[in-house]
């Protein structure tokens, strides 16, 4: 054989080599689009894996489906399993490499990366406004108003407040926006401080995680939307109304807080432990939703920047509520492992004297409420 021909068999032969690898990897690709199908599951595994049960997940998928801008390629991870890496990864908070393996799916680390934050933009642009919502409805008021008056007695109140750390990756510790140093909070690590409000069942009604980890929970307070909601109604003469915080939270007429030197056996002692069981509902609802979505949790530790992480975190309040609509059973360990006891405030010794008049009316106020708790 000539060199010529020599060198035409061995270009044959590479050519047919590559067709068949192309072969080989639509074959592949067809492997992930018919035969990948965790829907076969069995329903204790599939929840173990993906945290949502099946009924939950198909209509995640669905709603999903509407905001799937550009058509799928040929060689796209279809969406169904678009999603299911996106709950695995949500729901064990592991690193990225490990996500495609847990599924038996051929699946690179940027292509888990790159489906993480389509995913997660579509759960926090377009769902979070439907699943998370503050009550601003009469009807949905009167509804939250009365499931606390139900479990806990204590009537008029329209949500909880509470505050919880979400742990990330050490930020630059020259960025001039974002220093190190905002994220570094009391415990001694780096975070975003999550405010969360729940209602009587556990249901997020609003979510701030806008905030680093160093910033104090009345701070974050002070400066949010439903904290300008709930005082614009009050100016408005609708003063039935309040949301629980714990002591790190001032006490507003629209905000009750415990009063924490209360003698005992005495009516404020009995308002404060009213406030605290229902309260509680907020500690454990941020212990299920972080013990849920595993990777909230501060061991596992959020490896991205403060806007990234900001969405993974809404994206997990989308599918917390999502869950607790469709009855998935709540995680075994629920407490919050942030509960360690907030900040106290001394009611009295924190007013401001400019301000002395108008905490005065507040303090009554609690008091009266103190009084109409007593009567429940």
């Amino acid at each position: 054989m000539n060199p010529v021909e020599a060198n035409f068999h061995l270009n044959f032969i590479q050519a047919l080599e590559n067709a068949q690898n192309q072969r080989r990897r639509r074959l592949g690709y067809r492997h992930i689009r018919d035969a990948s199908n965790p829907f076969e599951m069995a329903d204790r595994k599939f929840v173990k894996l993906f945290r949502l049960n099946k009924e939950a997940a198909r209509d995640l998928i669905e709603e999903i489906q509407d905001f799937i801008e550009e058509p799928q390629r040929r060689d796209t991870v279809p969406l169904h399993l678009q999603v299911f890496i996106c709950l695995n990864f949500l729901g064990h908070g592991g690193y990225q490499t490990t996500v495609g393996q847990e599924l038996n799916l051929a699946v690179s680390q940027p292509v888990v990366s790159r489906i993480l934050k389509n995913i997660c933009n579509i759960l926090t642009i377009h769902l979070l406004p439907r699943h998370v919502r503050f009550p601003t409805t009469d009807e949905h008021v009167r509804r939250v108003k009365d499931r606390f008056t139900e479990k806990f007695n204590f009537p008029n109140v329209i949500g909880v407040i509470d505050g919880t750390h979400v742990a990330i990756v050490t930020p630059t510790i020259d960025d001039p926006n974002y220093p190190a140093v905002a994220y570094l909070n009391r415990k001694g690590y780096y975070s975003i401080n999550v405010q969360a409000t729940f209602d009587a069942d556990m249901i997020l009604l609003n979510v701030n995680a806008r905030y680093p980890g160093a910033t104090h929970d009345s701070a974050i307070w002070e400066v949010s939307t439903i904290n300008r909601h709930l005082k614009r109604r009050y100016l408005e003469g609708q003063r039935n109304t309040w949301l629980l915080g714990d002591s790190g939270y001032p006490l507003q007429p629209w905000l009750m807080t415990p009063i924490t030197d209360a003698a005992p056996n005495s009516p404020e002692a009995h308002y404060t432990k009213c406030h605290v069981r229902a309260r509680n509902v907020g500690e454990r609802g941020n212990g299920t939703w972080k013990e849920r979505f595993r990777c909230l949790k501060k061991d596992r530790v959020l490896h991205y920047k403060h806007a990234a992480a900001g969405r993974i975190i809404y994206s997990c309040a989308v599918l917390h509520n999502i869950c607790r609509f469709y009855n998935v059973p709540d995680p075994e360990d629920s407490s919050d492992e942030e509960d360690d006891g907030n900040d106290n405030n001394d009611d009295e010794r924190n007013a401001g004297n400019n301000f002395y008049k108008i905490y005065l009316c507040i303090i009554i106020s609690r008091n009266r409420y103190v009084k109409f708790v007593m009567k429940f």
